[in-house]
């Protein structure tokens, strides 16, 4: 905890490199980086119930910078000491640090697992706003889904594979209510998002068909 959690905020920091002397970066995190099942699972081996207050934490800040309308949430949040906003254009690593992208893209993966695990209401409530935003938007067409949005839900490019395909997938499985969406997303991501040699997509499509096949593990027992 010491050298990934930010002590005075009980924020998820950008690396171990990370400290006071930079506040700039001291006070930003990574939405990607909300792994709030494994957070409670540490709480539950070490008995130390900060990692609590580091999932509240992850909630509070999601709550605050989540778009209203579409649900999206940005690669990266700053001021997680003030008032948190997205970050803006070149922060850390590009033009689209506020944007949900390449990192964000798997925050409907991270959250959607807690609320399957441990049925968390917060995971379910902010899933379901991009969930039912992002069905509207595309006409209930999962191949007019793009890898990448503006946080107002301008798409950034007129195509999609894996990477975003796949979490999106896993989000959808917490509404109960359209199951033909979760099957068109499940469909699109088994047979038409083979990313040949791109180890980022191949790898979160793995990880995202685990947990929507029931094979994940759950860190918590």
């Amino acid at each position: 905890m010491q050298d990934e959690i930010n002590p005075s905020t009980s924020t998820v920091k950008l690396g171990d490199w990370s400290n006071s002397s930079s506040p700039n970066f001291y006070y930003g995190t990574r939405s990607s980086d909300f792994i709030t099942s494994h957070f409670k699972a540490f709480s539950t081996a070490t008995s130390n119930t900060n990692w609590n207050l580091v999932v509240d934490k992850c909630y509070n800040l999601v709550m605050a910078v989540q778009n209203t309308t579409t649900g999206l949430v940005p690669d990266f949040i700053i001021n997680t000491n003030t008032t948190p906003i997205p970050a803006g254009q070149n922060f850390i690593e590009g033009i689209y640090d506020g944007d949900y992208y390449y990192n964000a893209c798997r925050f409907p993966w991270r959250i959607g697992t807690d609320y399957l695990i441990t049925g968390d209401s917060r995971a379910k409530t902010v899933i379901n706003k991009l969930n039912t935003w992002l069905v509207t938007a595309t006409s209930g067409n999962v191949t007019s889904i793009s890898n990448g949005y503006q946080l107002n839900g301008t798409p950034i490019f007129d195509w999609n594979d894996a990477t975003f395909v796949g979490p999106l997938t896993v989000g959808a499985m917490l509404d109960t209510t359209n199951q033909d969406w979760l099957n068109n997303l499940y469909s699109e991501l088994l047979n038409n998002n083979l990313q040949s040699g791109d180890y980022y997509s191949n790898t979160i499509k793995l990880l995202s068909l685990i947990t929507i096949s029931g094979n994940y593990w759950n860190p918590v027992l």
